[in-house]
């Protein structure tokens, strides 16, 4: 595979790893001086509508979590062929995987490894996430300071939301780790099928490979523990992480702490004490009480919710304006989709489509044959669609994951013509997308037809900067 040599404002140094969905490439910061990793969605999946939404999602969700032992997200944006990436911290000492090469970890640090991945799964989970697919592969490790080490939870590329409605939840995860009910048609895996990955994690550690996978045995009484969050049953294992973390820790003689970080110089820890397991399983409690009453307020069937996500995009975008989160994506990679365009912004591409349609992704306009989100004509649409993109249907094209980057690329295309035109520049893009290039510079700037409608766009362009 070729070596990008940068992508974005990153400069690129290796390929790290390569799957199904995504590459990751390790790159500097020359900006602020250090390295990173960087996600790049996999070139032939860049214009299915479907992975490209759950691409957008895993940068969003993993800045939810906002824990210590769950990767976080720096930046993100496109390829100038319209692939998006994401930008995250490097883990310099690789994966778990890695380590598990040369076999089975002594049992008092496999527990210390799985209070760390224990808390970055509890993160996820109280912001409403399921991983799905706790593996080794899927835990980083990263050096501190001190000479200790940090392991982090990443990929969560096939995660959902605890509170979807069975049916639209996707099968998915790993063999040997993966929870029984996952494999059910119709079964919607809760934060128990992360119990189970947990444990099969565990297992791993303390054994050289994954339950059913090697002759190893787990030593009673930390073997009980793990046997229980390993039940087939759901309703038979630990609760959450946090129960079963606690249980694992009393079991072990190890004691979980706040950070759960493995010190350079560790040799041991005290056994937990009642007040510490009493603690932890009050707030394992406490969560799980939340998120119950959540699920009964919403019926089970709505998205959780966070105001914490417009932060995800608040460089390009103010965090608590209306400017609708799950299209806050979309948005920045099209007002980011060249740099070259005065006035072109996700501010202005939000603005837009507030003055458009509101934001509705269902109006129609038979009148003017104009329709979806960004009020597209479908024939006015078509040629900005990615080279690949399937024509037919076209109704496919104007949701709103393919018709908000589209305007990015229109905007790319057809601004330079404007580039000498006087006038503010973000409103001679509006006349742009409303009439045509050579409208606007007949007019010299926004045509009379549309100065009321531009004007409307600068006041929420206004209101929706950072």
């Amino acid at each position: 595979m070729e070596v990008p040599p940068r992508i974005g404002r990153y400069r690129v140094e290796r390929l790290l790893g390569r799957g199904a969905f995504a590459t990751v490439w390790l790159a500097h910061d020359d900006d602020l001086g250090a390295p990173v990793a960087v996600k790049v969605l996999a070139a032939h999946w860049a214009d299915h509508r479907r992975i490209r939404r759950r691409f957008a999602q895993e940068a969003r969700m993993i800045r939810r979590a906002e824990s210590p032992h769950v990767v976080q997200v720096h930046d993100i944006g496109a390829l100038p062929d319209g692939r998006p990436f994401f930008v995250m911290g490097h883990a310099d000492r690789g994966t778990l995987r890695d380590r598990l090469d040369g076999g089975p970890v002594p049992l008092a640090e496999a527990v210390r490894h799985v209070l760390q991945i224990a808390a970055g799964v509890a993160a996820l989970h109280e912001n409403g996430i399921v991983h799905r697919d706790l593996k080794p592969a899927n835990i980083l490790v990263r050096s501190l300071p001190d000479g200790g080490e940090r392991l982090m939870v990443a990929d969560l590329g096939i995660a959902g939301e605890l509170a979807q409605t069975s049916g639209f939840t996707a099968p998915g995860g790993t063999p040997g780790y993966m929870a029984p009910e996952q494999l059910r048609p119709g079964f919607s895996p809760d934060a128990r099928a992360d119990v189970y990955g947990l444990a099969a994690v565990a297992h791993h550690l303390i054994t050289g490979g994954p339950p059913g996978g090697t002759p190893g045995r787990v030593p009673s009484p930390v073997g009980d523990v793990i046997a229980r969050a390993l039940a087939e049953d759901r309703e038979k294992r630990w609760p959450g992480v946090r129960s079963f973390a606690a249980a694992l820790a009393e079991a072990a003689g190890e004691a979980p702490g706040e950070a759960g970080e493995t010190s350079g110089n560790a040799t041991g820890q005290a056994r937990v004490t009642d007040r510490a397991r009493r603690g932890l399983a009050r707030r394992a409690e406490l969560a799980l009480a939340a998120l119950a009453a959540l699920v009964a307020v919403t019926g089970g069937g709505v998205l959780l919710t966070d105001n914490r996500d417009g932060e995800a995009f608040g460089r390009w975008l103010r965090p608590a304006s209306d400017v609708p989160r799950e299209y806050r994506a979309a948005i920045v990679e099209a007002g980011t989709w060249c740099t070259d365009v005065p006035g072109l912004s996700p501010a202005l591409i939000a603005a837009m489509l507030k003055a458009e349609s509101g934001f509705d992704r269902d109006l129609a306009d038979d009148s003017t044959k104009e329709y979806g989100i960004a009020r597209w004509t479908p024939e006015v649409l078509a040629p900005y669609l990615p080279a690949s993109y399937s024509r037919s249907p076209m109704a496919g094209a104007l949701d709103p994951e393919v018709a908000i980057p589209a305007m990015g690329r229109f905007l790319c295309t057809l601004g330079p013509k404007v580039r000498t035109v006087p006038g503010d520049p973000a409103l001679n893009l509006v006349g742009v997308y409303r009439s045509s290039a050579a409208t606007v510079r007949q007019a010299g700037g926004v045509p009379p037809r549309w100065r009321e409608h531009a004007e409307r766009v600068r006041a929420y362009l206004e209101a929706y900067r950072p």
